[in-house]
């Protein structure tokens, strides 16, 4: 996740967040790139941490700049919905 190329950083996101390992060092690093330059970077970071139930994940979401029109990678931002419905039904 630290790889200089943008799509490798993201796919590495992806594959950590949809994975079933739940170590916190894997949150941390997502949470390393929620002040990514490059916006859905941090989109697939906002969704591994609600994958992982991580809390930091709302403000990373909160944090996102406007998305450009027709953005791909949107409905991975309904993940941050999914994990408050869970975070609230505890």
């Amino acid at each position: 996740m630290t790889d200089p190329d943008a799509e490798v950083r993201q796919r590495a996101c992806r594959t950590v967040a949809d994975g079933k390992d739940r170590d916190p060092a894997l949150a941390d690093s997502m949470a390393e790139l929620l002040d990514d330059p490059i916006r859905p970077v941090r989109v697939v970071a906002v969704y591994g941490l609600a994958r992982h139930d991580d809390e930091r994940c709302v403000e990373g979401a909160r944090r996102l700049p406007p998305a450009p029109p027709a953005a791909p990678y949107e409905y991975d931002l309904d993940e941050v919905w999914r994990y408050k419905l869970r975070r609230d039904d505890r």
